[in-house]
C-alpha cells in the first residue's frame, strides 16, 4: 500500500512539473527577425566576443561611458522592448560594412549576418558592429556570422 501511494505521489509530482514546464514554454514569444535599427561602427572596448545584450547593466559592461555618450542609438534602447546584438570584426586590412541581415532560422534560433568588403589598404581595422532587434527571450540562440563579399574587377 505504501508503495502504491509513493508511486502515485511521484507520478502526480512529475505531472505537475511537466505541466509547469509546458506553461513556461507557451509564455515565451520568439518574435520575427526584424531589425529595428542598425548601429554605426563602435569602439572595440574590452570585449571582442559576439554578444546578445538584454539590459542596461549588460550594455554598460561592454561599452565605456564615453562610447555610450557619443552614440545616440545606445542611449535610446528600451530593453523592455528590444535586444541589442553586437559582434566584433578584426582585420589586417581596412573593412567596409556592406549589409546587416537578421533571420529566424528555427523556432528558437536566429542568425545575424554581417556582410563586409575588405579594402586594399594594409591598415589594421577593428570595431564592434550591432543591430537593435525586437526583444528576444533569454532562451533564444543567436548565431553571428561574417561573410566577405568580393569586389568585381
Amino acid at each position: 500500500m505504501k508503495t502504491s501511494k509513493l508511486l502515485l505521489t511521484m507520478l502526480f509530482l512529475f505531472m505537475i512539473i511537466g505541466i509547469a514546464g509546458c506553461e513556461d514554454d507557451e509564455n515565451e514569444t520568439y518574435p520575427d527577425a526584424i531589425i529595428v535599427k542598425e548601429l554605426p561602427r563602435l569602439s572595440t572596448g574590452n570585449n571582442t566576443r559576439s554578444l546578445v545584450i538584454r539590459s542596461q547593466k549588460e550594455l554598460e559592461a561592454v561599452f565605456d561611458k564615453n562610447e555610450l555618450e557619443r552614440v545616440e542609438e545606445l542611449q535610446q534602447i528600451d530593453f523592455s522592448k528590444y535586444t541589442l546584438l553586437s559582434g566584433f570584426v578584426g582585420s589586417s586590412t581596412e573593412v567596409y560594412v556592406a549589409e546587416h541581415s537578421f533571420s529566424k532560422t528555427g523556432t528558437t534560433t536566429y542568425t545575424y549576418l554581417l556582410e563586409i568588403i575588405r579594402g586594399y589598404t594594409a591598415r589594421p581595422d577593428a570595431f564592434r558592429y550591432g543591430i537593435i532587434v525586437l526583444k528576444l527571450p533569454k532562451s533564444a540562440e543567436v548565431v553571428f556570422k561574417i561573410e566577405e563579399l568580393r569586389l568585381e574587377d
